[in-house]
């Protein structure tokens, strides 16, 4: 609860108009591998075990470095809780970093079948008219999973329903840093 509470006050400041958000040069390994640190706790109390699945190397991406952890954070306890509830058998959460051609990926995965991205569209319309606008795949309100979607959106980024070696989760796109590309 008060990891949810740091996060919604975080999402609160940076979506201030005189807020100004410094990005700067960020390790997704490093901030994965730091939120799966922060996660073992809670899930080991659920019975769910956290892989983190992130292979060769990865350029920095623009991004504020305590935001994308918090908002990686509240996604990780958001699946953490739920995948118990929907009764999977299979109890992994995967952090994982991939690359595309439009950047690199970081995602929260777990085996959430319901979990689409129609799903996930029709929540974000429900969000603040309904009380559990998430209902039909997280338990609770998926308040966590609207935090890390305001603070992503406060990096310039978007939270978006992905898959990841055919696991469902959530998933954001962050550009590289140009800074370090003449290295």
């Amino acid at each position: 609860s008060l990891q949810l509470l740091d996060s919604y006050l975080l999402s609160l400041r940076l979506l201030q108009p005189e807020a100004r958000l410094d990005l700067e040069p960020v390790s997704v390994p490093a901030v994965l591998h730091d939120t799966a640190r922060q996660l073992q706790h809670i899930a080991s109390q659920y019975g769910v075990e956290i892989q983190l699945h992130v292979q060769g190397r990865y350029e920095p991406v623009l991004a504020h470095r305590q935001a994308l952890q918090s908002a990686m954070v509240s996604l990780g306890y958001a699946l953490i809780a739920a995948l118990p509830a929907a009764g999977v058998r299979n109890l992994r959460l995967q952090l994982a970093a991939h690359r595309t051609k439009y950047g690199t990926v970081a995602g929260v995965y777990g085996e959430l079948d319901e979990l689409t991205p129609r799903m996930f569209r029709r929540a974000r319309e429900l969000q603040g008219h309904v009380r559990q606008p998430l209902v039909a795949v997280l338990p609770g309100s998926g308040a966590g999973i609207f935090v890390a979607d305001a603070i992503l959106g406060a990096m310039a980024s978007r939270l978006r329903v992905g898959r990841y070696r055919k696991l469902p989760g959530f998933a954001v796109t962050l550009t590289a840093s140009e800074q370090l590309q003449l290295v």
